[in-house]
């Protein structure tokens, strides 16, 4: 089965989750790993962390055609964003691609 990966809150995090991302704490630590499961006192954990957000696996039920719809469409819209960059400075150029990866995950 495909997946993705998804940002969600975590009041929407539920137990069985998978995590697609490590959780890192405030001083870049990792304290729940990708590929982790969700469990209870996981859940705990991240609330008295205070996290907002985490990042896990979701199935993909999206046919190949859609996946690649949305694939092209993300592109191009950060393609649009960055419309009046100068993708030749290696700055901008490194940050075109990172968000670039990020909306075409």
């Amino acid at each position: 089965m495909r997946t993705r990966k998804l940002y969600i809150p975590i009041a929407e995090a539920t137990t069985g989750m998978v995590l697609a991302e490590s959780v890192k704490d405030s001083y870049r630590l990792t304290y729940l790993p990708s590929g982790l499961t969700l469990s209870e006192e996981n859940l705990h954990q991240l609330m008295a962390n205070h996290a907002e957000f985490i990042c896990i696996l979701a199935p993909d039920e999206r046919s190949d055609a859609a996946v690649a719809d949305d694939t092209a469409a993300a592109t191009q819209r950060v393609r649009d964003i960055f419309k009046g960059a100068d993708l030749t400075q290696p700055m901008t150029a490194a940050l075109f691609q990172q968000v670039l990866a990020y909306r075409s995950a």
